[in-house]
């Protein structure tokens, strides 16, 4: 026994020499670099990637073999572009493990490593066929112990003695170490920890043009073992160029990896952000919870979800003190088999925006969809909008059926409310819904609604819209319409519209058909806020100083005064020039649709006009607006407009009455019939500018007009030339009648016959031609007679010849002095208050000059200085309160201010 004992123990001893050698010398024989260009030519090889390693590979053996590699980059499949590199890693394997068909290694060490991840058009990644085993190739031997690449380099130099035949399949790398590691030699991995650190992650994804990086990258795991959890925590700083991103993420959980199942899966998971992200700043963004994805299933799974954010919202709708939280105990999304789960799913937001408080809620207590049912309980939502203007609206779906393929909801109803001050807008609809979620198609076919109206300050004010229908949203074909119809007082008709976007665009088709539509009345009842036009009033005290100076100031000066009131005028013009800018952006959504909107009213009610049979067409190309056709009857004639508009740059208006009652339409439209009669007009004008004022100066076209049997008011030129003739006739007594130099709206002259044309240009309208026939007058302009439509004065010299033969027999002796004399009467300053100033020294008439030489210049004069010191009611004024009670106040009281809004952006 002592002779084997000894012989054994020194076999053992020899045999340990033996190893120790051995080992000896091939660690100092062997040398690893030597096979960088043959590593490199395998993958290029198998994966038409190029491998390179710039430093050196170091080797150890004992007491574990342990592997170091430096400078290490590995490019995209058939280029030069990186896919991922790193600076050094170092790991090392435990020998005896090995044995039991077990690679336990100790700790894996990466330093500097950086990927670039592409996402072509189609979604397919540049490293997936690094997760698919190579198509064909030769077979490498495997040693008995696992992976062994160096022995597999030396094979690939070898001659091959025998066709090596082709793997049957191609099984994704997952599959094929399941598959060897389940049925040939149940190999496992193991591996104690993993450390990186310096680490970089670039993605730019060609489908939706995201860029994004992960910088600073330091991951930290715990032991890692497929199909077991381990601990893993990570930090790093996202930084992103579209969208624009930019904060610390950072995140700790147990982390589940079991390729052969394609299962991954995330207990006590741990995520955090602060920072911006696209237009979100958030101060603290978490979520947490249990989450599970089974990629061959595409099924999504959570359990114990919540996600918490505070921070603010920096878009068009800027919200401020920003919270939001999204929890649910369990969900389940499986894209393959169809199945959709929720229970207890509640989302909440709370924010704030200006002066105004938001909260909105969405619960849904349980939702199942499968391909053989759908079932659940209501799902509620509601938002309300607090502060000036209280804005509520509640949905609520329920009475969920159907499948997976179409959803039904026997009801979805929609309240809405909106208050201000005491006026109070309720809103109540509802229908039968039904939704394709894969074809993105949602039908209401039975569409049953109310919009309500009433003012608690006034029991009686009320008002009720019942508005009926269907709407048809198909998102997959991007087709959508609606029909809906409404029967009241103000409102009697349909509206069909339809949304679609064959490819050049959406194409919004609309047709409005109405027996009757009184928008005045609707405005009025809808229009929350008070219109624009109802504060007309506070501009008249800077226009009322010119108007005393005109009553004050003799008539001599009348000239002076004209060119003072311009300059005054065009400092007021000068402030919308600051509105440019809003005006070059508010209207950037025109190019992103086309538009064609056509309209059949019976009876039409708009801007206090009424119209009849009114058929209008209105299209676009891009920001140029396009009124192809505006046709109606109104006013015991025909009116017939087309206009292009593109708005806060240019425009052009071609209009056109005839055989119009012109007073009526003015008294509607502006609340003063200054001119009446009945007969043609026609008006074009065109402008271009990026402001109100440019416009104004940039304004180009004409007026024409033909009226009979009407009148002109703010004067009365009849009595006027009595007035004249008979201070002409009484100078020698000192008593003669008041000649009033301003405007008077109680006072109207009576025409037979208007025939006039303006040509406009530059804002300057020039009269071409006038010719006013009154019962016992010509009127006629003289040359120079001119209209500034920029600061609205006027500058015009009319010429009036006494008609002899139409006086009756026992005025035509009184008349005498006047017979066959032009009276020039010079009108001159701004529209809303006109003064009239009889120009005296250029009537060629003897018996004129005569009686100004023998005291009736100072009579007139005398009148002037009675008038500074004389306390005389204000008719005008008075007269234009009254003109607003009856109208309700809704229009402008003056042509410019008429004006102001045309040329408004």
């Amino acid at each position: 026994m002592k002779v084997w004992f000894k012989r054994g123990l020194f076999s053992l001893v020899v045999l340990a020499i033996v190893t120790v050698v051995g080992g000896a010398i091939f660690l100092l024989t062997f040398n690893p670099n030597s096979y960088k260009q043959k590593l490199a030519d395998i993958v290029q090889q198998k994966y038409q990637r190029t491998l390179k390693i710039d430093g050196d590979i170091e080797l150890s053996l004992f007491p574990r073999i342990g592997l170091s590699v430096q400078g290490l980059s590995l490019s995209d499949r058939n280029s030069e572009d990186p896919f991922a590199s790193l600076e050094s890693a170092r790991f090392a394997v435990a020998l005896w493990p090995l044995i039991n068909n077990r690679l336990v290694v100790d700790h894996v060490a990466v330093t500097g490593f950086k990927a670039w991840i592409v996402r072509d058009e189609e979604g397919k990644l540049n490293f997936d066929d690094l997760l698919q085993a190579p198509p064909a190739g030769p077979q490498l031997p495997v040693a008995r112990s696992g992976v062994s690449l160096l022995p597999a380099a030396q094979a690939a130099e070898a001659p091959q003695e025998k066709p090596v035949e082709p793997a049957p399949e191609s099984l994704p790398v997952p599959e094929l170490i399941a598959k060897r590691s389940g049925s040939e030699t149940d190999f496992q991995i193991d591996i104690a920890g993993l450390s990186l650190k310096g680490g970089e992650i670039h993605y730019f994804s060609k489908r939706s043009n995201v860029i994004g990086r992960l910088l600073q990258l330091e991951v930290n795991t715990g032991r890692m073992t497929f199909g077991q959890p381990f601990d893993v925590a990570f930090k790093s700083r996202l930084s992103g160029d579209y969208p624009v991103a930019d904060g610390v993420l950072e995140g700790q959980g147990q982390l589940s990896l079991d390729p052969a199942s394609k299962s991954y899966s995330a207990q006590k998971l741990s995520l955090s952000f602060v920072g911006d992200l696209d237009e979100l700043q958030a101060q603290s963004l978490t979520v947490k919870g249990n989450v599970a994805y089974k990629s061959a299933q595409r099924q999504f799974s959570a359990t114990n979800l919540d996600t918490q954010l505070q921070g603010q919202w920096l878009g068009a709708y800027p919200v401020s003190d920003l919270n939001a939280t999204l929890s649910t105990p369990k969900m389940q999304i499986d894209s393959v088999s169809d199945l959709v789960s929720f229970e207890k799913l509640a989302l909440r937001v709370r924010g704030k925006n200006e002066d105004q408080n938001l909260d909105l809620a969405l619960d849904v207590p349980r939702i199942q969809v499968s391909p053989a049912q759908a079932e659940g309980s209501p799902v509620v939502a509601s938002l309300k909008v607090s502060g000036p203007r209280v804005l509520g609206l509640g949905l609520t779906l329920q009475g969920l059926s159907g499948n997976s393929e179409e959803l039904l909801f026997e009801q979805a109803k929609l309240d809405g409310a909106i208050k201000q001050g005491s006026r109070v807008a309720q809103l109540k609809a509802s229908s039968l819904m039904q939704w394709q979620p894969s074809n993105e198609w949602l039908r209401l076919p039975e569409i049953q609604a109310n919009i309500r109206v009433e003012d608690e300050a006034d029991a009686g004010s009320r008002f009720e819209m019942p508005v009926t229908g269907q709407a048809d949203l198909n998102k997959g074909k991007q087709h959508y319409s609606a029909q809906l119809s409404s029967s009241t007082e103000q409102a009697q008709g349909s509206l069909d519209v339809t949304l679609q976007d064959k490819g050049k665009g959406p194409l919004l088709d609309a047709v409005l058909k109405a027996d009757k539509l009184d928008l005045d009345e609707l405005r009025s009842i809808f229009w929350v806020t008070a219109p624009e036009v109802v504060p007309a009033t506070e501009p008249e005290p800077q226009a009322e100083a010119p108007e005393v100076a005109a009553e004050q100031e003799p008539a001599a000066e009348g000239g002076e005064q004209t060119e003072q009131q311009p300059k005054a005028a065009e400092a007021d013009a000068a402030p919308p020039a600051e509105e440019a800018p809003e005006e070059t952006t508010s209207y950037a959504w025109l190019d992103k649709i086309t538009f064609d909107l056509r309209f059949e009213i019976e009876k039409l009610r708009s801007l206090g006009v009424v119209m009849d049979q009114v058929k209008a067409q209105v299209k676009n190309q891009g920001q140029l607006i396009n009124l192809s056709q505006f046709n109606a009857q109104a006013y015991e004639g025909q009116l017939q407009a087309k206009a292009k508009v593109e708005p806060g740059k240019r425009f052009e208006m071609d209009l056109k009455l005839q055989q119009m009652q012109v007073g009526s339409l003015l008294l509607d439209a502006f609340g003063n019939d200054y001119l009446a009669g009945k007969g043609n007009v026609d008006l074009n004008l065109k402008a271009q500018g990026n402001t109100q004022e440019e416009r104004l100066n940039a304004l180009e076209g004409g007026l024409t007009v033909d009226l009979h049997d009407g009148s002109w008011r703010s004067v009365d030129l009849d009595q006027s030339v009595r007035d004249i003739n008979e201070a002409v006739r009484n100078a020698f007594s000192g008593q003669i009648p008041l000649l009033l130099p301003e405007s008077d709206p109680l006072r109207r002259t009576v025409l037979s016959r208007l025939q006039g044309s303006l040509d406009i240009k530059k804002g300057q309208a020039t009269f071409r031609n006038l010719r006013a026939t009154t019962p016992i007058l010509t009127v006629t302009t003289a040359k120079g007679s001119t209209l500034d439509l920029v600061t609205q004065h006027a500058n015009v010299t009319l010429q009036a010849r006494l008609n002899h033969n139409n006086l009756a027999a026992d005025e035509r002796k009184s008349f005498q002095d006047l017979r066959n004399v032009l009276i020039p009467i010079h009108i001159s300053g701004p529209w809303a208050a006109l003064s009239y100033q009889i120009q005296w020294k250029d009537i060629a008439s003897n018996s004129i000059k005569k009686a100004l030489q023998d005291g009736l210049l100072d009579l007139l004069s005398q009148q002037v200085s009675e008038a500074k010191t004389e306390s005389r009611p204000d008719v005008k004024s008075e007269v234009k309160e009254i003109i607003k009670e009856e109208l309700g106040a809704k229009v402008p009281q003056t042509v410019g201010e008429a004006m102001k809004q045309w040329f408004k952006p």
